[in-house]
């Protein structure tokens, strides 16, 4: 039984909608991060993608992002014919809106109290769920994952279970996180923030930027839309090989890779295109080519989008399934990201896309890996009867 992804609401560096998104990619090589000071502790220039709709200084910018992907998806939620208890919504994030806890921890040491509208209960997990649930008078299921940086690609492979199991009609699903000092820091203290724009698989690649996102789908098991997109496979693994470094030899994400292709029921010849985790760091981008390699050899077109968008941790996953979406949903768009650097000839060979290429895919798969060694896989495509 197919899966559909319906719709998808899409907002980051890159723009707000589908078509800002697009019009971003074939802008390349553009540049759509901004350089900010605010958030890091020793106020030194921070490249991040910022969603510039929304100004920085703004207080629940989290909220409004959910709110600027909520609205994308207007048309197709009307579509929805099923009772309120047979929609469920599960969402992948990192930190929720955790800048609400540290704009009102700056207000309580500077005046003794903490501001009247902070509601702790905003840095829960589980307040996205909440939030799109209330809005959308959604009463089925309802929860947030947090894995880190798969934790909306997680979220996914979640609406399908509750879908196959018959626990909902239809799932909103995907993922969110906003900018805070909590991951910029964080990761700056790990030495992984890059002083510049990332450049994945590049030679002299220094790290990551930060960034902020929203993306969220309508799953169901019912196609809504000419634009529908099947959901073919997912694949997980956990290798905890350490809390923050993947494991060198590449056998998490190579397992995960290959679950998702059982899954789907298709082999590595079908994929026409893979969106890499990516992320520009050392370790990463040497074990996820290893790992690329190993299984698709060097014949894939491979790219990484977080030159465009930055890294956006529990996001991440369904923002970048969201591009391939994009691919998938709309032939036209053809253009494909490319990382326009100095290869890494250390890396093991894999087909990344070096200059403006224009290819129509059929098959898509995207990888989103974690701390502790936690690797996802999804894989989006076309039926056979569609092709």
């Amino acid at each position: 039984m197919p899966f559909w992804l319906n719709d998808l609401g899409i907002v980051s560096a890159m723009g707000v909608g589908q078509e800002q998104t697009m019009q971003s990619v074939y802008a390349q090589p553009k540049q759509t991060l901004t350089e900010v000071t605010s958030l890091a502790f020793e106020k030194r220039p921070t490249c991040v993608g910022l969603v510039n709709e929304i100004p920085l200084s703004e207080s629940m910018r989290f909220y409004k992002l959910i709110d600027l992907a909520l609205e994308q998806l207007s048309d197709t939620l009307a579509k929805i014919m099923c009772p309120n208890e047979r929609i469920a919504v599960v969402i992948g994030t990192s930190t929720a809106a955790i800048q609400e806890g540290e704009r009102a921890r700056k207000v309580h040491a500077e005046k003794g109290q903490w501001p009247s509208q902070f509601d702790y209960y905003d840095q829960a997990l589980v307040a996205p769920a909440t939030y799109i649930a209330k809005k959308l008078n959604a009463s089925g299921p309802n929860y947030s994952i947090s894995t880190a940086c798969s934790s909306s690609a997680k979220a996914m492979i979640s609406a399908r279970a509750l879908l196959s199991a018959d626990l909902a009609d239809v799932v909103i699903c995907g993922g969110v996180d906003s900018l805070c000092q909590l991951t910029i820091n964080g990761f700056d203290s790990l030495s992984s923030i890059s002083d510049g724009i990332c450049k994945p698989f590049s030679k002299g690649r220094k790290g990551i930027n930060i960034g902020e996102a929203a993306a969220l789908f309508v799953m169901s098991k019912e196609k809504l839309s000419d634009h529908s997109v099947a959901f073919l496979g997912g694949g997980e693994s956990s290798d905890a090989h350490h809390i923050s470094a993947p494991i060198p030899d590449g056998s998490g994400a190579i397992a995960a890779m290959k679950a998702a292709l059982t899954d789907a029921g298709i082999t590595p010849s079908d994929i026409q295109y893979i969106n890499a985790h990516g992320t520009a760091t050392p370790q990463n981008d040497a074990m996820e080519s290893l790992a690329i390699n190993d299984v698709f050899g060097n014949n894939t077109l491979v790219s990484s989008s977080k030159h465009l968008t930055g890294h956006t941790l529990g996001a991440a996953g369904a923002l970048e399934a969201g591009l391939c979406w994009l691919y998938l949903a709309h032939p036209e768009f053809t253009s494909m990201v490319f990382n326009q650097i100095e290869i890494d000839e250390t890396l093991a060979d894999i087909g990344l896309i070096t200059q403006p290429t224009h290819v129509k895919v059929s098959h898509c798969l995207s990888n989103s890996f974690a701390f502790g060694g936690n690797n996802v896989s999804v894989v989006l495509g076309h039926l056979n009867e569609e092709l």
